[in-house]
């Protein structure tokens, strides 16, 4: 059986592909079942979830980023806030905004049309790796594809522990010299984590003694490489999306909007090639035009990531005072959300089942009848929000309703 649309991946980037191939016939493939194998903090923007109809797996939402250097602890409020989330239960849900057919199997090589698995041959009109940082098609009809001097690597645990704002550590004489370590909070959980900057894969015991100066000690862990540079989006007739194909962001290691900003749009343009409204072709071309617009942005997060851990820690500080100044975080943060903004309308399905009442804060979200097995407008996109509007989620656990504060004595007073 030869398939519409064939993705190799069933996480963020390929789950969002699929969601807007309803009606179509449409294989996904992975070698875990989907929700499991998480090797992701699982952070990102609550507008972002909400706009996808994802918002019932959200644990936590945060107002604030908290980072921690030597002798110093800085605040930093945010208008648009970030939350943590069920992993499982976002898999889930966006799996069930699309009707593809799963088969678990571990993609090995591609051939034209058909695509060689643990389970056999397939074949897809369209073919998309969304296999993560490994691309396995990708790397396939593209050996040099993957470069590990282009690879970040992480490791995390999750410990019975509360707080509130999503917590970074840096400080390169006691933890990793290119690298930060991080607090998730997510209920009555948090996910705390280390990261290399130079794809350093020894982190257990600097892991082990950043948990011992919280008190705590790790009960497993997950982790693994995550890019930081981008790649050609399209191989041959092949289309990459996700870490796949280098989305996720530098310094910051942010990956899961990018998966879903790229996974959603090439999902509209493969929805169109396969109504005969574009060749794949021009499907191509505009996939690569709007990979190559946010470059720019990529390539900042990228210098930002080898330079700003080599300055001196002084400057490092003295640059977190000045971005603690309103007007300029007010304008960093605004540059940082809306470069990645997820700007594309909900899925069908999501059009037929979502409370638009809850989209109603995104001025330009004008066409909500969204037909099922439909293709929308790219123009027909949602614009980001007045930053300097957002408030506090009715209903939600305000920030001052804190209970075991994340401290280290060394890292200063808490805030």
């Amino acid at each position: 059986m030869t398939y519409d649309a064939l993705i190799a991946g069933a996480s963020f980037a390929g789950l969002a592909v699929a969601a807007q191939l309803r009606g179509k016939r449409v294989l996904l493939l992975d070698r875990k079942p989907i929700g499991t194998g998480q090797n992701s903090a699982c952070g990102t923007l609550v507008c972002i979830l909400r706009a996808l109809g994802l918002d019932d797996a959200i644990l936590q939402i945060h107002d604030r980023l908290v980072i921690h250097t030597p002798g110093r602890t800085s605040v930093y409020p945010v208008a648009e806030p970030f939350c943590t989330f069920d992993y499982a239960v976002l898999c889930r849900l966006l799996r069930e905004q699309g009707d593809a057919e799963f088969v678990l199997a571990t993609a090995l090589d591609l051939k034209r049309d058909r695509v060689r698995t643990s389970r056999g041959i397939f074949r897809g009109e369209v073919i998309v790796d969304a296999s993560g940082w490994r691309a396995a098609l990708g790397s396939h009809l593209r050996p040099d594809l993957v470069r590990r001097d282009r690879l970040n690597f992480g490791l995390e645990t999750i410990v019975a522990y509360k707080d509130d704002g999503l917590h970074f550590w840096y400080d390169p004489r006691e933890l990793l010299p290119m690298g930060v370590a991080w607090a998730f909070p997510s209920g009555e959980f948090s996910r705390i984590g280390i990261g290399s900057y130079q794809g350093n894969t020894s982190l257990g015991p600097g892991l082990d003694r950043f948990l011992a100066n919280l008190d705590l000690r790790r009960d497993g862990f997950h982790g693994g490489y995550f890019p930081h540079a981008l790649r050609d989006p399209v191989v041959g007739d092949l289309f990459l999306v996700g870490d796949a194909a280098g989305h996720c962001l530098g310094l910051t290691g942010e990956g899961i909007r990018p998966a879903l900003f790229f996974g959603t749009h090439l999902g509209h343009l493969l929805c169109q090639v396969l109504n005969g409204e574009i060749t794949l072709e021009e499907g191509q071309r505009a996939y690569r035009r709007l990979v190559v617009a946010h470059k720019p942005s990529y390539n900042l997060l990228c210098l930002a990531q080898r330079v700003l851990p080599r300055l001196p820690q002084p400057l490092v500080q003295g640059l977190m005072a000045l971005i603690r100044w309103p007007a300029v975080l007010r304008q960093v943060l605004a540059l940082y959300v809306r470069a990645f903004w997820l700007e594309v309308p909900p899925s069908p399905v999501a059009a037929d089942t979502h409370t638009w009442g809850a989209l109603e804060k995104f001025p330009g979200a004008s066409d909500h009848r969204i037909r099922k097995n439909a293709c929308s407008h790219p123009r027909q996109l949602m614009r980001p929000p007045n930053l300097r509007h957002s408030r506090w989620p009715e209903g939600q656990r305000s920030p001052g309703q804190q209970v075991e504060r994340l401290s280290l004595e060394r890292y200063g007073t808490t805030y």
